[in-house]
């Protein structure tokens, strides 16, 4: 007569077959690890080249109702003016919050997460940075093509420019009609949200809601972040998105809207 199967010992492991059971795990968590964390890094891409089609979506929308007019630079050097594109300044007393920023309001149901990376994780930096002005920190990871005007005034593109001197308001507009193959400008980059090495090439960070681009192929300006294994996430004129390196962003072939 059998014995039955639940009335059987069972012999308990050796250590030996417990520290080979556990080898085992370790290794397959060895190679599962980088796998998932790939995927994570995807997923975050994913959700930042989301955000960017929202934002130049919100852009084409904005210019189609201001008389084909892009909005303004958004910088610390020009101040803040009511037509900038993105309102980002901390002090909550004296300028007005995120949520009425003019490219906002034109996409309904856009939130302050879609103006930041999953992968821009980290405020120390820009934090800890002197601005030498009341107007805080750039808490965003995207920023608007704006050379400002050069030394005759005329405006380089892409960004309007509202400039207050002497008293008086300048108001020196760009037109979307202007920008010359669009498919291939930049119109909204993604910069450096720290210094970190796999997120800034050369140190620097993001500091206001313009991005001045360098010239040629030298990172002589604002360079694109890293973040996404070396590129960017950036939106061209045209409105499409595409990952993009900082020689890419600093060459003058893809930054100058007006050539």
């Amino acid at each position: 007569m059998k014995t039955p199967v639940w009335k059987m010992d069972l012999t308990a492991f050796t250590l030996l077959e417990l520290l080979v059971v556990i080898a085992i795990i370790a290794i397959l968590a060895a190679l599962l690890l980088p796998v998932l964390s790939a995927a994570k890094k995807r997923a975050a891409q994913s959700a930042c080249i989301n955000n960017q089609k929202q934002l130049g979506l919100g852009m084409q929308m904005y210019v189609q109702d201001n008389g084909d007019t892009f909005p303004g630079i958004a910088s610390r050097m020009y101040g803040y003016h009511p037509e900038d594109w993105i309102y980002w300044r901390t002090n909550a007393a004296l300028y007005p919050s995120f949520e009425q920023s003019p490219i906002l309001t034109s996409v309904p149901g856009m939130k302050k997460p879609s103006l930041r990376c999953p992968l821009d994780i980290s405020d120390a930096d820009r934090l800890a940075f002197n601005y030498g002005d009341s107007f805080g920190p750039y808490l965003f990871s995207y920023s608007f093509n704006g050379f400002g005007l050069d030394g005759n005034g005329h405006d380089l593109g892409m960004s309007s420019v509202v400039s207050t001197s002497g008293g008086g308001t300048n108001k020196v507009l760009f037109k979307a009609g202007a920008v010359r193959n669009p498919s291939q400008k930049i119109m909204l980059a993604e910069e450096p949200g720290s210094a970190a090495g796999w997120d800034s090439p050369d140190g620097s960070i993001i500091n206001d809601g313009r991005w001045v681009p360098g010239s040629g192929t030298g990172l002589n300006g604002d360079p694109l972040t890293i973040r996404h294994g070396g590129k960017a996430d950036v939106t061209f004129a045209d409105g499409h998105v595409e990952a993009e390196t900082p020689e890419f962003g600093a060459d003058a072939n893809n930054n100058r809207a007006s050539q």
